[in-house]
């Protein structure tokens, strides 16, 4: 009762631009969702930075409606240009494995808006590499730390299919594809599946991956590979 009170004050306060930007530097979780959802411009590279800043390391709820503002400003050729620095570029690749499902979501989309394609897909690229090394080494008991680590790996294919377009992938994704074909998860398998079809427009080599998963035993995986 005493947060949907506050959450009232806080509504029927009159905020200026200056007012929600610099509530966005405070530790008020709830009045920043508010002035989150009451933002709709970014003046300035400090603005923006700070936007950002709270899609990471904060709550859930104010990670989630950080996410859904940033997806929101950077669709905006005028603000689009605030979004483009390497510090903000890492925050969205963090992003995009976020726990909160919806703004890994939301990252995904986020990076199709990035100028510099090819290094959001490298990094990306580097965190893939890091989460296949790390499963070689889990343990079969260890399930939790193996579904996180699946977990991973489907929200960074998934960003890797929404560059396709834009890049032109080569052997070190085919290495990464040829191994999460092979996944015990049927999630990585049909996201793998996807990414090859993507990817092979641009480089028949992808061609492999499909080849083998189309007799996959999984019976998502190999209707999705039918439908392709």
């Amino acid at each position: 009762m005493q947060m949907l009170s506050e959450a009232v004050q806080y509504c029927e306060e009159n905020l200026r631009h200056e007012d929600i930007i610099n509530t966005l530097y405070t530790d008020n979780d709830l009045k920043k969702q508010l002035c989150l959802i009451e933002l709709n411009e970014v003046n300035s590279q400090k603005e923006a930075d700070i936007i950002v800043f709270n899609l990471t390391g904060h709550s859930g709820p104010v990670r989630e409606t950080a996410s859904y503002k940033i997806l929101e400003l950077i669709q905006k050729e005028q603000f689009r240009k605030f979004f483009q620095s390497q510090e903000i570029m890492n925050s969205f690749v963090k992003a995009v494995v976020d726990i909160n499902p919806s703004v890994s979501r939301n990252a995904v989309e986020i990076i199709k808006y990035i100028d510099d394609y090819e290094y959001v897909y490298k990094k990306i690229i580097d965190e893939i590499n890091k989460t296949l090394g790390d499963i070689k080494d889990i343990k079969q008991n260890r399930s939790y730390i193996a579904n996180k680590k699946n977990f991973n790996l489907y929200w960074n294919i998934e960003a890797l299919i929404s560059l396709s377009n834009k890049i032109q992938a080569g052997d070190e994704l085919l290495k990464i594809l040829n191994q999460t074909a092979l996944s015990n998860d049927y999630t990585i398998r049909e996201k793998t599946a996807k990414a090859a079809f993507e990817f092979s427009k641009g480089n028949s080599v992808f061609n492999y991956v499909i080849d083998t998963l189309k007799d996959d035993e999984n019976v998502y995986v190999r209707k999705y590979i039918t439908n392709l």
